[in-house]
């Protein structure tokens, strides 16, 4: 559901429509394909009516971890996300279970990198990439381009149920086949994982 909202304090944010419900959950049931054109992914969600979220974002994602890389180790990760022109900073946390992932806003990115600092925590990585985000029904489309990796597509959508994974995952399966998305390669991988691998 769009929700309708201040169009000026939308656009201070970098976004085009309110989010509604599409970020709230403990859990994001997710799928990414490579490909080498955005162009027809793009064509295909105006053909099915999807509403653009945000476009022309460029994103950095600062990895955190204590220097033991314990969290690395139980598949765990935090990570600030500093998105321009809007300068919104994300806290994400992921992990450790394989679909969990919960995040928030914060105000500003110079204190939250101090803070984690001054609790031990040290950057392991950072990610730059260009992404367009699309929502469409309950699911959310990014359109990527990662530096050093190339172009992706990713569809996704989050809860807080987890009894609901199962049947997410169903949906999600009908909506990458309407969206013509199982005709590309399906990548299992995060970026973190193919920038390190």
């Amino acid at each position: 559901m769009v929700v309708q909202t201040d169009v000026a304090d939308l656009s201070a944010k970098g976004m085009l429509v309110h989010p509604g419900d599409h970020f709230k959950g403990r859990f994001e049931v997710e799928r990414k394909f490579r490909l080498d054109d955005l162009a027809d992914v793009r064509n295909k969600l105006n053909q099915n009516g999807a509403t653009a979220f945000t476009l022309g974002n460029s994103e950095t994602d600062f990895f955190f971890d204590l220097p033991d890389g314990r969290l690395a180790s139980n598949n765990q990760f935090q990570t600030l996300r500093h998105m321009m022109p809007s300068d919104r900073i994300l806290w994400i946390s992921k992990g450790p279970a394989e679909d969990e992932c919960v995040a928030m806003d914060l105000a500003e990115f110079d204190k939250a990198a101090a803070m984690l600092g001054s609790l031990g925590f040290v950057e392991t990585m950072r990610i730059s990439k260009k992404r367009d985000i699309y929502f469409i029904e309950e699911f959310h489309v990014t359109l990527d381009e990662v530096d050093g990796l190339g172009k992706f597509v990713e569809l996704a959508v989050m809860t807080d149920d987890p009894n609901a994974l199962s049947a997410l995952r169903t949906k999600i399966q009908h909506m990458a086949e309407r969206l013509g998305l199982l005709s590309l390669v399906e990548e299992m991988r995060s970026y973190r994982q193919m920038l390190t691998e």
